[in-house]
């Protein structure tokens, strides 16, 4: 989580977000390009040890979402285990939200209400302000055959 605490750092006073701001940040950072697309304006992927970074949407509605955690589904298993994967999952989001409340950022950041989702419907999820920025942490599964997992959402 410290390598998204120090990206939303150093946005948190950008007048715009931008992909190609966020891209420079993630250089800076030593973040690597994970995959390029050709003829885009700038790389969307990125990676760094085992998180992988995606530069979603264009300005002003856009975000870096880093994902944190992933577990498959087993859809053999059930609905108990699911169940199971969606409680694991939300207490992945409460460990991390409070490493971020009582990390480096203590005492700077505000706690925010779930208007940061843009239409994403998360399993559990935590918002805070820094800034002009938001971080948001939490648990989705996009599709029932998709993985569930927890991204940290800086926009």
């Amino acid at each position: 989580m410290d390598e998204v605490v120090a990206v939303l750092e150093l946005l948190a006073d950008d007048e715009s977000l931008t992909g190609e701001g966020i891209g420079a940040v993630l250089e800076r950072l030593g973040w690597g390009v994970a995959r390029q697309v050709t003829g885009a304006a700038f790389p969307r992927v990125w990676r760094k040890n085992d998180l992988l970074a995606g530069i979603e949407g264009d300005a002003p509605q856009v975000r870096l979402a880093v994902t944190l955690w992933e577990r498959e589904v087993d859809e053999e298993a059930g609905f108990d285990a699911l169940e199971a994967l969606y409680d694991e999952s939300a207490q992945v989001v409460g460990r991390i939200a409070h490493e971020v409340e009582t990390g480096v950022l203590a005492g700077r950041l505000a706690r925010l209400d779930g208007g940061q989702t843009v239409g994403i419907d998360y399993i559990e999820q935590r918002a805070w302000g820094l800034g002009r920025r938001s971080l948001l942490v939490g648990a989705v599964q996009d599709d029932t055959e998709l993985p569930v997992r927890v991204d940290a959402v800086v926009s």
